[in-house]
């Protein structure tokens, strides 16, 4: 018989399940991983006094981010004001049911940077006319890496010596999270960051990419970014890839097809590269971390309607990824690029700088 075991609502929603996908795949499967960084910022904030109970959060986020701090605050009773661009209707809906008063922006212009700065004016307005208001700061705050840190460490313990990591980079808390204990454990540990072929994190690509990734890509994904924000840790990663969206959706769907396991795209960009990195080092052990359920894409990828209006271009497949000499080389097709361990300026020779990309849309951080 099981054994169960009787958890808090915050606990049980922060707790990933490891699912083991082949002999030497393994997956991290979040219904939605960035509970976890709200939760803790936000319990840390109450243990030291920064944040009072009954007190106000306030954050930027129009995605996955929001959606954790809303289910944070309705169980501690905390308020929750969000600053956002575009929501997703179903998101939308979640967030006001949880109790978060929204204030969105919109910019004719649709720049991503422009419209982010906005959001960080409303937020300090907020902070200056609410005394005792908090910031969760998801971007820059290094207790956002830190909060997965335990949760790496214990699927180190179940699993031992991992030798490949695989994660998607937006904000890029998790990633840099999850990789520390993993190489302290091993100093060999090969990690392997997954971007949006549209992004900006990893170098200004090409932006030559097929008509579901230029229309698709802000309002789909919980990954990828025009700006690069502070917790990206470029110098942990080895290897970035490049995943275009119909190989993160034709993989969700073989994933369901073949085991019933429903997630997201952004699931669908790991998955697409840890089996690519199962296939081709069948001695290493891989984890894949998979940060979204599939239940906030079903006017999407799991529409048959939506779906039959991309088939021409879901019928494309990728059985291996281009290596590229340069980030700048990416467009349509999977690619990647060997990082190297290095910073961006390392790989460069000039600091991050901010695509600017015409759009009315939010990235999912």
């Amino acid at each position: 018989m099981p054994r169960f075991e009787v958890e808090s609502t915050l606990d049980h929603l922060c707790k990933p399940s490891l699912v083991q996908l082949q002999p030497n795949l393994f997956a991290a499967k979040f219904d939605l991983m960035k509970i976890v960084p709200a939760r803790y910022i936000v319990e840390q904030a109450l243990k030291s006094g920064e944040l009072k109970p009954d007190g106000l959060v306030v954050e930027s986020s129009s995605g996955t981010f929001a959606l954790g701090l809303a289910q944070t605050c309705a169980t501690l009773g905390l308020k929750l004001t969000l600053k956002t661009g575009w929501l997703e209707p179903i998101v939308e809906w979640r967030l006001r049911h949880l109790g978060a008063h929204i204030d969105t922006v919109t910019n004719d212009a649709g720049n991503l940077r422009e419209i982010q700065e906005q959001r960080f004016a409303l937020v300090q307005k907020t902070l200056d006319e609410v005394p005792g208001a908090f910031w969760t700061r998801q971007h820059d705050n290094p207790q956002h890496p830190a909060a997965y840190e335990p949760i790496s460490h214990e699927i180190g313990k179940t699993l031992g010596k991992v030798d490949i990591l695989v994660g998607t980079v937006g904000s890029g808390g998790s990633l840099c999270g999850f990789a520390r204990p993993l190489r302290e454990a091993n100093p060999d540990l090969k990690v392997i960051a997954v971007d949006h072929n549209m992004s900006a994190i990893f170098g200004l690509t090409s932006e030559q990419v097929y008509p579901l990734c230029e229309e698709n890509w802000l309002s789909m994904l919980g990954m990828g970014s025009d700006i690069i924000f502070p917790n990206v840790c470029h110098a942990a990663c080895d290897e970035v890839h490049w995943v275009p969206i119909a190989q993160m959706i034709n993989a969700v769907h073989e994933l369901h097809r073949t085991t019933g396991l429903f997630v997201g795209p952004t699931s669908g960009a790991a998955l697409s590269v840890a089996n690519w990195c199962a296939r081709n080092h069948p001695d290493s052990r891989v984890l894949a971390v998979f940060p979204d359920h599939g239940i906030r894409y079903m006017d999407t990828l799991f529409n048959p309607a939506w779906l039959n209006d991309n088939a021409a271009e879901l019928r494309r497949t990728w059985a291996e990824p281009v290596l590229c000499q340069s980030p700048t080389e990416v467009a349509g097709e999977w690619a990647r690029f060997p990082w190297g361990r290095r910073t961006y300026e390392e790989v460069f020779g000039y600091p991050p700088a901010h695509r600017e990309r015409r759009t009315s849309e939010d990235t999912a951080a």
